[in-house]
């Protein structure tokens, strides 16, 4: 066992250390003083703020068990907000999804780690009084995933792993650079913040074109700057301390400050005795993508028994890339029709009114609505 383990360690780093030795990056020199930023308070016990993707004339199943979705590292709970609507209106089971803490509009808090989050998770489940729910989620949000299944198995029925391994790993130098872009765009606010008048107070351009010299890829620089506290409701938001300094609406100084890449690379030492995950866990991965390779399929298995790999032909971002794919996946492991009661007949009945085809662009290519 602990052969494997370091044969599989070793190849997670040579895997990564060829990107890092690609990488096409500024040299990493903050402008500011580290010292100089003030730490968020400590919190270990926060209410995540949460979100029901609820699709449109659509009545859901109440009694179907919860789909919660699990954001990735700068993501929110509106990541899967297309993806997340579409499943609950195929499949009429209720899913929510959650800002994880120092994301979106859940609070910016101390510690930040990822037993931390799993504990928020845990909190959420039980404040909700759900007696089980169905995880799904992505990158750090797959780990996070991951940890509350394993330490809370009896309100985890199924498990949905998004690309990403239960396993410490580096990351891509690019992620750093990340977020040292945005720590620079932030110590200069004078830069990009507007007046008190129109619906923006943030200027949006000058940031994406300032985000360029730090991040090449036009999909990673959405991301980050669906960060950006664009409107009043947005500095509205009580965990926005300073509204005339503060441009992202995370905490991207303490961020750097605390290395926040260091934390999302990691995975906790788990309790010796700790028992391996039962249900039904299907492993998602871009054939693309680092960070999950059927090399690495071993380290699942060390922690969970009734897995599924299933390969995308893509990178990381798979609900982006193929959602229609995605989809079709999540509701064949999550609800296929056997188990929502359906009767076949009933589906393939002839409708007494002929129905009017979707628009254009109604559902994603690839999703099967048969």
């Amino acid at each position: 066992m602990l052969l494997r383990t370091l044969v599989l360690r070793r190849r997670f780093f040579q895997s990564f250390a060829a990107l890092s030795n690609s990488s096409n990056l500024p040299a990493l020199h903050p402008t500011f003083d580290i010292e100089k930023i003030q730490d968020l308070p400590f919190n270990d016990k926060i209410s995540l703020s949460w979100k029901q993707l609820i699709p449109y004339k659509v009545k859901l199943n109440k009694e179907e068990t919860p789909v919660l979705f699990l954001h990735g590292l700068f993501g929110s709970k509106l990541s899967f907000n297309k993806v997340g609507r579409l499943f609950s209106e195929v499949t009429k089971v209720p899913t929510f999804a959650v800002d994880l803490r120092n994301h979106g509009e859940s609070p910016h808090v101390l510690p930040f780690s990822y037993t931390q989050m799993a504990q928020d998770v845990f909190h959420f489940i039980k404040e909700r009084k759900w007696d089980k729910c169905i995880l799904v989620g992505h990158s750090m949000g797959a780990k996070v995933a991951m940890l509350v299944s394993l330490l809370y198995p009896d309100l985890v029925s199924k498990l949905v792993v998004i690309d990403n391994t239960p396993h410490s790993m580096p990351l891509d130098p690019h992620y750093r650079s990340d977020v040292l872009g945005m720590c620079e765009v932030e110590v200069h606010p004078e830069l990009y913040k507007k007046g008190s008048n129109g619906r923006r107070v943030t200027e949006v351009k000058p940031i994406s074109k300032f985000l360029s010299r730090y991040e090449k890829s036009p999909l990673v620089r959405s991301l980050l700057m669906s960060n950006l506290l664009l409107t009043h409701k947005d500095i509205a938001n009580p965990h926005v301390k300073n509204r005339l300094k503060e441009v992202f609406r995370i905490p991207v100084m303490n961020f750097w400050k605390h290395d926040i890449i260091k934390t999302v690379e990691s995975w906790p030492d788990l309790p010796p005795d700790f028992e391996k995950f039962t249900h039904p866990t299907l492993a998602m991965y871009g054939n693309q993508s680092p960070f999950v390779k059927p090399e690495y399929f071993p380290v699942f298995e060390e922690y969970f028994t009734d897995l599924k790999f299933r390969e995308f032909n893509c990178g990381h971002w798979i609900s982006h890339d193929l959602p229609g794919e995605f989809v079709n996946e999540l509701v064949k492991f999550i609800a296929p029709p056997w188990e929502r009661g359906e009767k076949h007949e009933k589906v393939i009945r002839r409708p007494k009114k002929k129905p009017r085809p979707p628009r254009p662009g109604r559902y994603p290519p690839g999703l099967d609505l048969e």
